[in-house]
């Protein structure tokens, strides 16, 4: 399927997505009885949790029935206590978890196809990965959810929550997190919609519940009146971390800021001097002393671009939205058209090749994946997400 609005050059971009998205599907082995599907064959090689619910979002153009099994396979990784780990071969599995994405993606895939039997294969299993997360992961009870961090690894203090070296998790210490609140938020009101369309609706309204204590945590814990951000939360101290990331744009892409707190967000977004940059959003604000071009330090990751572009059109930013979608379209079609991949991540300056961007270390030139692996080429969810944007564009910014 390709967009009938798409240039030439979009569309081989579209063509080399869909050729690379396929190479990363794996064939049932193990413990996964279907199709699963990994984010690159090297390095990661493996099964993820949140990128396999990102490549259904693309998925779904080439197959339906692949872009299910995406999704499907998380739920053959799961432990008898609802816990899903972040990654899995066909014979291990690790201790960590993940974002949780999983009734967002999966509900997106029912708007897409109609099957309501795919909803009602996987709602039980979800119940319990979402009961693991709120037993485990808010110890403080305040609807407020901490990320497990690596207090020995300086380079991945936080694989768990997807942002690996980010500046966040600099000094270790435990945080409400506000991603993983907003993404448990998120849940919460896709659970809820899966409930309605399942009928249970006494569990509806009690995930209904959920994401307005949630969006009440989140709002009164979290934000800064001053700054007009939102920030991580040290459990101990209860202060905020003033360390502002592209994290703190999510309540945008969950619906529970004010309008007046979405406009400070969205000036944020454009201001030149934070998340204005050459090439928009990046990953930590350019104001921090940390920003620069490593991983989570500066450089831009598309998933959270297509986050940013959805919470922009639900709160009506229309034109801000449509901006920042086609800079990204255009971003990852001039380096596909320059070096023949689709990247990991981008320069948020324009000023280099992604392959020249530092990954937990200085950028090794000429690149030796023996020594450190650098920005990734052929990503999976780089790839799906352009797919995704591209057929959105083409359908006034519906899944469909």
């Amino acid at each position: 399927v390709y967009p009938k609005n798409a240039d030439e050059s979009e569309k081989r971009t579209i063509a080399k997505c869909f050729s690379v998205m396929k190479s990363q599907v794996y064939t049932p082995e193990g413990i996964f009885k279907q199709r699963w599907t990994t984010p690159d064959r090297l390095p990661h090689r493996r099964f993820w949790l949140w990128d396999s619910v990102f490549h259904s979002m693309g998925n779904v153009y080439l197959d339906p029935q692949l872009a299910y099994e995406s999704i499907k396979s998380i739920f053959d990784t799961q432990a008898d206590d609802g816990f899903i780990p972040h990654m899995s071969s066909p014979d291990t599995k690790s201790e960590f978890t993940q974002p949780p994405v999983i009734a967002w993606g999966l509900y997106k895939l029912y708007e897409k196809t109609g099957r309501k039997d795919w909803l009602e294969e996987n709602y039980d299993a979800l119940e319990r990965y979402l009961a693991w997360d709120m037993k485990n992961r808010d110890t403080n009870h305040n609807y407020l959810y901490e990320w497990k961090v690596n207090e020995d690894d300086p380079n991945c203090r936080c694989d768990e929550c997807g942002m690996d070296n980010s500046p966040r998790f600099d000094n270790v210490k435990p945080i409400d997190s506000i991603d993983f609140s907003c993404y448990m938020a998120n849940e919460a009101r896709y659970m809820m919609k899966i409930a309605e369309v399942l009928g249970k609706q006494d569990r509806a309204n009690e995930y209904d519940k959920l994401f307005h204590a949630i969006k009440d945590a989140v709002n009164s814990l979290l934000y800064d009146e001053e700054d007009g951000r939102y920030y991580d939360r040290e459990v101990q101290s209860r202060k905020l971390r003033k360390v502002s990331a592209v994290s703190s744009f999510l309540p945008l892409f969950v619906g529970i800021c004010t309008p007046e707190r979405a406009e400070r967000l969205v000036k944020d977004l454009f201001d030149p001097e934070t998340y204005g940059t050459a090439f928009g959003v990046p990953s930590i604000s350019a104001k921090d002393p940390t920003f620069g071009e490593d991983m989570w330090r500066g450089p831009v990751w598309i998933n959270y671009n297509y986050f940013i572009i959805c919470g922009l059109r639900d709160y009506g930013y229309e034109k801000e939205a449509e901006r920042l979608l086609a800079q990204t379209l255009e971003e990852i079609t001039k380096w596909y058209h320059k070096d023949g991949v689709i990247y990991e991540f981008y320069d948020c300056e324009q000023k280099v090749s992604p392959s020249q961007l530092s990954r937990k270390g200085p950028c090794l030139k000429p690149e030796d994946g023996n020594v450190r692996i650098m920005s990734i080429r052929d990503y999976g969810w780089s790839c799906t997400f352009y797919v995704t944007m591209m057929m959105e564009r083409e359908n006034g910014g519906t899944f469909y």
